[in-house]
């Protein structure tokens, strides 16, 4: 029953992420409609990570005090509602509100979600188990641009209205099944939860600063790599098939990292995974063709298997307060990843986007350095 209650956990976390995971694929599709600049593309990822990411700690801490257990149907139907009718906007601002929306839906899921999650993990499999738990988010963002693909190239943007069923799915499941406990600490005071807040803020800080280290390269890689790929050459279809390979890549990493982690130490895994994901990307960069492929599948493999690490970590730290340490660590720091968009989508148009990510893939080396500030274990 543990691993079943997981699983729909996992596919939850599929079908709210599927929809923000659309967004990158129509990046190259919209700029090209409409002659907007990487910039404005990067603010519509600003947008969408903002409104996904910030509320997060919010809702956390909501859950922590009392049980929101209808965010995990309601919030995959919000994400997936402006997605289903976004290439009928042609205003830039418009699109935004939109996003915005779906952003909410998407973070109104996460927290109650992973905190669940870890409740039901065995203590023994808490790695591979958020592992599984946040794979299932990867597999949204993986399908996501092949169906987008599917939508736009073969069967028209009158049929986008049918990518809503996975939310619609998974919410009358919710809506049935009411056996998920989404919250173990409501009974908690406010003074309890701030003293627990304060008491672990160092060890909090260095996660959400190892997390950000990852969430600006992984935000601004998912969000850029079809425009790169494009931009070498492929086909809007390639540049689909070579960002969901990527996103592929990240899930298996979840699974490694957690596995790893569990059996040698999850503060060991993540430092080896963050200071292996920056050579590789770079190498990434400076070649092509097949080896090209293979050293990006290879770097956002080591990025990714930080995460559910990272998860795992947070709850530990401040187990009073699981809901908000979840989001603080991940949600806030993929905030602030996509607050890096604009500015990232300016200089690319300026100096063009290779060039570009030579700038951030410094920064999983950082991110590694940083987790030997973490308490050891």
């Amino acid at each position: 029953m543990r691993w079943k209650r997981i699983l729909f956990l996992a596919c939850g976390h599929m079908a709210s992420d599927f929809y923000p995971g659309m967004l990158a694929p129509l990046l190259p599709l919209i700029t090209k409609r409409y002659g907007w600049s990487l910039a404005q593309a990067g603010f519509l990822v600003m947008v969408m990570q903002i409104f996904s990411n910030a509320m997060q700690p919010l809702f956390g801490v909501l859950n922590d005090r009392r049980p929101l257990r209808w965010f995990l149907w309601a919030g995959p139907l919000l994400s997936a509602a402006p997605f289903a009718f976004l290439l009928s906007i042609h205003r830039l601002d418009l699109m935004m509100v939109m996003l915005s929306i779906a952003g909410f839906g998407v973070a109104m899921y996460h927290p109650v979600s992973v905190v669940a999650a870890g409740h039901i993990a065995h203590e023994n499999r808490k790695g591979i188990s958020m592992a599984l738990f946040s794979s299932g988010g990867s597999v949204g963002v993986t399908i996501a641009p092949l169906a987008v693909v599917l939508i736009v190239e073969v069967l028209g943007e009158r049929f986008m209205p049918l990518l809503a069923l996975p939310a619609i799915i998974m919410a009358a499941y919710f809506i049935r099944d009411k056996s998920i406990v989404v919250s173990e600490h409501h009974s908690h005071s406010s003074r309890e939860m701030l003293l627990s807040l304060i008491g672990n803020r160092r060890e909090l800080f260095v996660l959400w600063l190892v997390s950000l280290f990852r969430a600006v390269v992984y935000s601004l890689i998912q969000a850029f790599l079809p425009m790169l790929t494009i931009a070498r050459g492929a086909t809007y279809a390639q540049s689909a098939y070579v960002l969901s390979s990527m996103l592929l890549a990240g899930m298996v990493g979840l699974f490694i990292g957690g596995h790893l982690s569990d059996k040698y130490g999850r503060r060991k895994i993540m430092a080896i995974s963050m200071l292996t994901a920056s050579p590789l990307l770079y190498a990434f960069l400076y070649s092509r063709g097949a080896l090209s492929m293979v050293l990006l599948l290879l770097g956002m493999l080591a990025l990714s298997s930080t995460i559910p690490v990272n998860i795992i970590l947070a709850q530990k730290a401040a187990p009073k307060l699981a809901g908000m340490a979840s989001s603080l660590v991940m949600g806030v720091s993929f905030m602030m990843g996509g607050l890096a968009a604009p500015p990232f989508g300016a200089l690319a148009d300026k100096i063009g986007i290779e060039p570009a990510m030579n700038v951030i893939f410094i920064f999983p080396v950082l991110g590694g350095i940083t987790v030997f500030s973490l308490r050891k274990e």
